[in-house]
């Protein structure tokens, strides 16, 4: 999945909402107000699956932490991606 190409695809389906062309300057802006919103979506989301791990798992740290690290690396990953958009 290249978070560029959702975003991208996100602002030509805005314009043809709008019904008006959107120009490369508009397209570019939507495109990178959707970034920012999946951004914030990741990192809330990487939030509570972390607390959830933490939750379901007291019982297993090492397991726990495993998953928080695995989990942390992915964000990381999702974040560099979302950032390239900018």
């Amino acid at each position: 999945m290249n978070l560029n190409d959702v975003a991208t695809k996100a602002a030509a389906e805005i314009g043809e909402v709008i019904g008006t062309p959107l120009k490369e300057v508009e397209r570019d802006q939507i495109a990178s107000i959707v970034s920012a919103a999946m951004k914030g979506a990741i990192l809330e989301a990487s939030v509570q699956h972390t607390k959830v791990c933490n939750k379901c798992l007291d019982h297993d740290l090492d397991l726990a932490h495993k998953i928080k690290q695995e989990l942390e690396r992915k964000k990381i990953s999702l974040v560099a991606n979302l950032s390239s958009l900018r």
